[in-house]
């Protein structure tokens, strides 16, 4: 049993066992109900997180539904016509820079005994730091937008993906290497960037919880079958932004 008292408006103190009492920022209502404490370090600061038994109240789900296309260049597109903004220039800027003193750290002596192990040192907490904001950025992101479409849909169609399938490594054996084994790691690291998975948990469980239902989607021609006459073919794709059905003029 881990007690919970609230300080001030902004602090708070749990005590621990074989710790005592630490202090906390309050950030938000903590339910009486706590199960569990778990205490962590990021490479900012720390976190103690409240693992809390919760009773969610029956809701009657939005009569709307949506369907949501994941891809590359926007992380999300809904049917709708809208598509929201992923931050991207910014999560490349902070990853090159910690990539940047990755290379740093690697060209530092890491050993104890040798001079320089306390830039070596620096270097690696500068760069995890970075990363960690990064990940942070995405992760603020994609809750803004599951919040937004749990809140206003209460039937969202997603496409059935395997994330750890497509994001797998070409390279291949040294008896039998890959192809175009830059391009597929380009792919990866831009489906990577957007963090496809996460989305997908912070959506279902969002829309659960308000009373509705996600629906996945067999993903296969589903950018080249016309949903009027049921018509599939590569033909019907001319672009990424235009959809022509070639045996009934569906556009």
């Amino acid at each position: 049993e881990c007690p919970v008292r609230r300080l001030n408006a902004s602090w708070g103190a749990v005590r621990l066992p074989k710790i005592g009492e630490v202090r906390f920022r309050w950030t938000r209502d903590v339910p009486k109900d706590i199960r569990n404490v778990t205490v962590q370090r990021g490479a900012r600061y720390w976190e103690v997180v409240f693992c809390c038994g919760v009773q969610l109240e029956e809701q009657a789900a939005s009569g709307l539904s949506v369907g949501l296309d994941r891809g590359v260049a926007n992380a999300i597109a809904l049917s709708t016509g809208d598509i929201p903004r992923f931050p991207r220039n910014h999560i490349k800027e902070l990853e090159a820079k910690s990539g940047a003193w990755q290379r740093v750290a690697a060209r530092r002596k890491p050993q104890p005994s040798q001079r320089g192990w306390r830039r070596w040192r620096k270097a690696l907490r500068r760069a995890a730091v970075l990363k960690d904001r990064a990940a942070a950025c995405r992760k603020h992101w994609n809750h803004v937008e599951t919040t937004r479409i749990a809140e206003s849909f209460g039937l969202v169609a997603i496409e059935d993906l395997s994330v750890g399938g497509m994001t797998k490594s070409s390279k291949g054996t040294a008896e039998k290497t890959g192809k175009k084994v830059k391009q597929k790691s380009g792919l990866n690291r831009s489906i990577l960037e957007t963090g496809w998975g996460q989305f997908e948990r912070l959506l279902e469980y969002k829309v659960a919880a308000l009373g509705g239902v996600v629906v996945r989607v067999n993903p296969k021609n589903t950018s080249r079958r016309c949903r009027k006459c049921g018509h599939t073919s590569k033909r019907n794709r001319e672009s990424q932004a235009l959809f022509r059905c070639v045996e009934c003029g569906h556009e």
